[in-house]
């Protein structure tokens, strides 16, 4: 059946109002009772005429009749009756000879076969698909990889790239990297609903890779849980283009294979309407429909046939999230309805204004936006989280308003606590003292994400050296109170917005590191000499005097079973050498003292290794050497870097260059010397750079937190 489109009218689609789906779904119904032979007439007297209304009929019955729900649905059977899987394996690698070495089958569907394979050429694993034989005729080679050569050019950190692509022996084929991971549809499987966090991450780089490619004019069409795989935690949108490539080179052909582009599941009502002329919206609307079922384990218009999703889809309004899963946001739940609406100039304009309304909530808490009206931030642009809220709630407010879907009052009310004063806890008197009214000093706390997309700011004085708990909650600073001309300790619970003052003394107190066990803090104190090393126990009492010795020291790290911190001390302008201080205060005895300035030394997760800047080649670089015998060093940073941080579990090393935080993987066996990986920039931002490191992680590798320069 050849399904019709108001793109051939000239004509507008009419609003889908209650009443006219239930003359749609009357027919519709009558069509679908007859013989298939006889339903396009059936169709056609019914509409008397109406050309819209029997538009809307045809394009249904079509997405009904069609027997495969999306590219991987489909048994293998009914998707390949010949040639068996050993046959189409060697006819791949004797047609790919010299190129690739066929391994085995890894995956089928409704559209293709994949095969893992070696890359010869270029010593690597890669994915190859294999399109159906019948589709691949009905397509023609030619065509479709003319079309997928313009999707091969997208190149960005969450989308899976196209290595290859080719037609021989009658075989139709493209060529993908091998990714050790598996597709969210199988994660969502076996997990179920997801931790608010973690779908909003995953969705908000689902976005990113969107909005990457609508940028330069192309639309997925086919977003789904089945084409997002995850590697290490994140996002990769996979067959980017494929389903454009397909309908623009098999055009109406494809129906007759018995292949469905599009899953109605995820489907926007203009596609499942069978409009051609398709834009980023439907991507939005997919995107919103996968973040709901992440969110609340199953598709918002969810039923047990394609028929009745796409009746529900037409005819329902999106289900509130908090209905099922009463811990989402209000916020959320609002930006997935609105992603979610019918018509498309209702939804949000693009990808990139759907994420910055998202919000990864720490640890169940909220967070501030980030969003320049259009496309997200590009890295190492960021917003201030007061201006990027109240874009955010007016966005929401004025898109929603005509749903009365959230009343925008309480978007406001939730906005507005999401990066709260802190409440001060003094020490003394455990008493909250609201500390509103605060200046930064032009200087701001920032926590934020893997982009370096504001999630909240902590309003203190002149921030200095902050640090993350060993369990990620909570952060530990220097920084100073109302009115006062030394420094003090404080820690902030990032989740509920509160602070309690560690030291309340005019000590100048500076520099924190939590011990492994995160129950006391070391830092840095004034004395007469310059600065001493002192312990606190954070369930109160007087601090322990560690270090005492003439000229500035302080500590940078502690060793991770708590017998030892590593220590940076002054030995001149402009020259530092790292010390091991025992816990029980005897002798310091020196790690790295050399003529050269060695400061910011971090120990890895394991203890076997320390990570430290040193300017021993001319210019400030990271290094990594063997703890607690140094010997084994090696240079990780390559053009300058400083700073480096651990991520908690030692495959994910960050320093800072050049005003751009860049992380670089390492892998090894235990004990082995860690191999250097991968290296990517994460963000960049205004980082106030000193000697010790103004900046950390938290144990996921998930947030940053950082002092930020005016």
């Amino acid at each position: 059946m050849t399904s019709p489109t108001y793109a051939s009218t000239g004509s507008p689609p009419p609003p889908m109002t209650p009443e006219r789906w239930r003359l749609v779904d009357a027919i519709l119904q009558a069509a679908l009772a007859c013989e298939p032979e006889q339903r396009d007439a059936v169709v056609a007297a019914a509409c008397a005429g109406n050309e819209a209304l029997r538009i809307e009929v045809s394009s249904l019955l079509a997405v009904h009749v069609s027997s495969a729900d999306d590219f991987l649905e489909r048994p293998a059977a009914e998707s390949f009756g010949a040639p068996d899987v050993p046959l189409l394996a060697e006819r791949l690698a004797s047609a790919l000879e010299g190129r690739y070495a066929i391994e085995r089958q890894i995956a089928r569907g409704g559209m293709a076969r994949v095969f893992l394979a070696h890359d010869l050429r270029h010593g690597r694993r890669v994915a190859i698909k294999v399109l159906r034989e019948d589709l691949a005729a009905a397509v023609g080679a030619e065509r479709f990889l003319a079309e997928i050569r313009v999707t091969a050019s997208l190149q960005h950190p969450h989308i899976l790239p196209l290595f290859d692509s080719g037609s021989a022996d009658g075989l139709l084929w493209y060529a993908m990297p091998f990714i050790e991971g598996e597709t969210l549809r199988s994660y969502l499987a076996r997990e179920g609903p997801l931790p608010i966090g973690e779908a909003v991450r995953l969705a908000r780089e689902i976005a990113e890779a969107l909005d990457h490619a609508h940028v330069r004019g192309i639309v997925h069409r086919d977003v789904k849980p089945e084409n997002v795989l995850l590697q290490d935690g994140h996002a990769l949108v996979a067959d980017f283009g494929i389903a454009l490539a397909l309908e623009q080179a098999g055009g109406e052909r494809i129906t007759r294979t018995g292949l469905t582009l599009g899953t109605p599941q995820y489907m926007a009502p203009e596609q499942a309407a069978g409009e051609r002329v398709l834009d980023a919206r439907v991507d939005v609307y997919a995107l919103g429909a996968v973040l709901h079922e992440m969110l609340a384990g199953e598709p918002p218009f969810a039923a047990p046939t394609r028929q009745a999703v796409v009746r529900r889809m037409m005819h329902d309004l999106p289900p509130a999230l908090v209905t099922r899963r009463p811990d989402v946001t209000p916020v959320v739940d609002a930006a997935v309805r609105k992603a979610l609406a019918k018509r498309p100039d209702d939804r949000f304009p693009s990808a990139a204004a759907f994420a910055a309304v998202l919000v990864v909530p720490l640890d169940g808490g909220a967070a501030a936006p980030a969003w320049d009206g259009g496309r997200i931030e590009p890295r190492g642009r960021t917003v201030s989280a007061r201006a990027a809220l109240y874009v955010a709630v007016a966005t929401l407010a004025v898109g929603l308003a005509g749903g009365r879907l959230v009343d925008p009052s309480s978007l406001v009310q939730r906005w507005t606590v999401a990066a709260p004063p802190p409440t001060v806890v003094s020490p003394a008197n455990n008493a909250g003292v609201s500390t509103a009214g605060v200046t930064t000093d032009n200087v701001t706390l920032s926590v934020v994400d893997r982009s370096g997309h504001p999630l909240r700011e902590i309003l203190v004085n002149r921030p200095w050296t902050p640090r993350f708990s060993p369990d990620g909650r909570r952060v530990a600073y220097g920084a100073f109170g109302a009115g006062r001309q030394t420094s003090d300790i404080w820690v902030t619970d990032v989740d509920a917005g509160t602070t309690k003052r560690l030291t309340d003394d005019d000590a100048d107190a500076n520099d924190p590191q939590w011990s492994p066990d995160g129950a006391s803090i070391a830092y840095s104190v004034s004395a007469p000499g310059g600065k001493d090393v002192a312990v606190r126990s954070l369930a109160g009492g007087a601090a322990r005097m560690l270090a005492s010795r003439d000229g500035p020291q302080f500590p940078s790290d502690w060793v991770r079973d708590g017998s030892a911190l590593l220590v940076t001390e002054e030995t001149g302008p402009n020259r530092h050498d790292i010390l091991v201080q025992p816990a029980d205060g005897s002798a310091a005895w020196p790690y790295a003292a050399t003529s050269a300035d060695e400061t910011a030394a971090r120990i890895s997760p394991d203890g076997r290794w320390v990570a430290y800047t040193s300017d021993e080649s001319g210019r400030a670089e990271v290094y990594l050497n063997s703890y607690p015998s140094p010997g084994q060093r090696m240079m990780i940073s390559s053009g300058g870097g400083v700073h480096p941080v651990w991520r908690g579990d030692g495959r994910e090393l960050y320093y800072w260059r050049d005003g751009a935080l860049l992380a670089v993987r390492l892998s090894g066996t235990e004990g082995a010397r860690p191999v250097r990986g991968a290296q990517t920039v994460l963000f960049e931002a205004p980082y106030q750079m000193s000697v010790n490191t103004m900046y950390d992680v938290s144990p996921d590798g998930q947030r940053f937190v950082i002092v930020r320069q005016p």
